[in-house]
């Protein structure tokens, strides 16, 4: 709020808003819009990354809304404002870069229209916009740094409609961002060595900067575009995909104008630091995996460089990742026209995922491979199951092997699960397995020897029992239904309420019911502050006749 009051005091324009910290607030200042209020915006004062905003549309929205951003902010404060979305409406954000000292000069811009759920996910610098219609926005942000004397890397947040060339201020994030790689590429700095020079006693943008910089800033050269791979799957309203990832299972781009950012070793791994034991992706941390950078002289050079990169990555195994959605964004005609908006990709998911599915299956195979790779197509998604112990891809077990149909002495080894196709652990249990060791399908006994399952007091929902209320995803239970809490008072549950609320890296997801009845059973092991998994059995419901009991996000 106090970045909104400073650009204010500098002519720079700024959406209409205001603190709110009650329904009542967000209907008082909808009011106050008058009749073109709709869309308004609620956002945590701490939020960030898509965590602690919600857009509202109507009324009714309000409620849940304001709840679900307060529920996601430590500080609990939050402010409403007026939302400029939609056709047009892109996200500019200016590099600053201060000595404290007064001394101010910017990197130019990057864009980050390439969004979902308000999160960027991909990014490029510069923008496609014409310079002239950039230009105000850099004035603005430089003005405000200004003011402030401002020290080290500063990020100066725009949205800009590109069809009217109307723009409004964000916010000021001052750190380096997630997205800084592609103006270290245009601009050749590294900019994270800038933001610890800078810190420095008596540092000045002169001593800081290459020559020139500090006073006029060469033009960036060409075009850098920042690919975010994400563990998650995009047909599923981009649900987290939690399971383990080994090295042998990756394999990451090369070649000219490729870079990439990642916590993830690919291939065999002898390095002393590196654990000889797969990654596990939770429902705790950032599900980034990868940022995949590409550089070219020309736009178009730039998007043939991101779409060879991404026929490149390779991420086998149980966990799923939006790479067939990356493809179908930079193959898109929008992207190529430069008319993208910040709920455009949205808007678009499912031709977007059509197109990425077509373009990397295309010569995808040529070029490319992987040492010792599986010669069989994985199913690496978890399949629900009624086994009394919920088990999920990444569980580990002492495996004694023999390849199916085939006399050969058995073989020792330590391999985690990729996916399961029948639990009745531990009685029985059947599925897939990830190990670059045995290339074959195998058949196997075990000895659990650790274990990454959600918990030992929850169970999987039958898919086959129209009654078993399953949850969609996997995270922490930060809030029930009455009737969940209560059974023994036979409270109801209507169509749409909200059962459950699961909080998935501290974003909060709402789980509603499909249909009206009684819950007759809670689930094992569901209670607030439980960890549960996807296909977890939230509870069992009597439901009204003709209605069907599938739980919905």
């Amino acid at each position: 709020m106090r970045s909104r009051s400073l650009a204010a005091s500098h002519s720079v324009p700024v959406a209409p808003g205001t603190r709110v910290s009650s329904p009542d607030d967000v209907r008082c200042f909808i009011d106050s819009l008058g009749a073109d209020a709709f869309p308004v915006i609620i956002k945590a004062l701490d939020g960030g990354g898509g965590r602690g905003i919600r857009l509202v549309h109507a009324h009714d929205e309000i409620e849940d809304a304001l709840k679900r951003c307060i529920g996601e902010s430590a500080s609990r404060q939050v402010f409403a404002e007026k939302a400029y979305v939609g056709p047009g409406w892109r996200h500019i954000e200016v590099q600053i870069v201060g000595d404290g000292q007064g001394n101010v000069t910017h990197l130019w811009e990057r864009e980050c229209s390439v969004q979902r759920r308000f999160q960027k996910l991909v990014e490029m610098a510069p923008s496609t916009l014409p310079r002239e219609a950039i230009k105000p926005l850099i004035e603005a942000a430089l003005r405000m740094a200004r003011h402030l004397r401002y020290t080290g890397l500063g990020t100066f947040e725009f949205l800009m409609n590109g069809q009217s060339q109307e723009w409004i201020f964000l916010e000021i994030n001052p750190r380096v961002q997630v997205e800084h790689t592609v103006t270290e590429e245009v601009m050749n700095l590294d900019l994270v060595r800038v933001q610890l020079l800078l810190s420095l006693p008596d540092a000045s943008l002169a001593s800081t900067l290459p020559a020139g910089y500090a006073k006029s800033p060469p033009l960036p050269q060409g075009y850098a575009v920042q690919l975010r791979l994400i563990a998650e799957d995009p047909q599923f309203s981009f649900r987290l995909s939690t399971g383990s990832i080994s090295a042998p299972d990756v394999l990451w781009p090369s070649g000219r104008g490729v870079r990439v950012d990642t916590w993830l070793c690919a291939g065999p791994c002898s390095h002393a630091d590196v654990p000889d034991q797969p990654w596990s992706i939770g429902v705790d941390f950032d599900s980034l995996l990868a940022k995949i950078i590409v550089h070219a002289g020309t736009f178009g050079q730039t998007t043939a460089c991101a779409l060879r990169a991404l026929r490149e990555t390779r991420i086998q195994g149980a966990v799923k990742t939006n790479v067939e959605l990356l493809a179908g964004i930079v193959t898109h005609p929008e992207w190529s026209a430069g008319t993208l908006h910040t709920r455009w990709l949205e808007d678009s998911i499912d031709e977007v995922l059509r197109l990425g599915r077509t373009h990397l299956s295309r010569n995808r195979g040529h070029g490319v491979s992987r040492a010792n790779a599986p010669a069989q197509n994985v199913d690496t998604e978890l399949r629900s199951a009624t086994g009394t112990v919920l088990l999920q891809p990444g569980t580990s077990f002492q495996l004694l092997l023999s390849p199916s149909g085939q006399e050969a002495q058995q073989q020792r080894h330590t391999i985690a699960l990729s996916s399961i196709g029948h639990n009745a652990f531990p009685n029985e249990l059947s599925g897939t397995i990830s190990t670059s060791l045995i290339p074959t399908p195998m058949s196997f006994s075990l000895t659990q020897l650790s274990t990454m399952s959600t918990s030992s007091q929850t169970e999987f929902a039958d898919p086959r029992d129209p009654t078993h209320v399953a949850s969609p995803l996997a995270g922490k239970i930060v809030e029930l239904h009455p009737a969940l809490q209560h059974i023994e008072a036979g409270v109801s549950v209507n169509q749409g309420d909200a059962l459950v609320v699961v909080s998935v890296m501290k974003m909060e997801s709402v789980i509603k019911s499909a249909a009206s009845g009684r819950v007759a059973r809670v689930g094992r092991g569901i209670e607030v502050g439980s960890i549960i998994g996807e296909g977890s059995l939230l509870c069992v419901l009597a439901f009204d006749e003709g209605a069907k009991a599938l739980s919905r996000l």
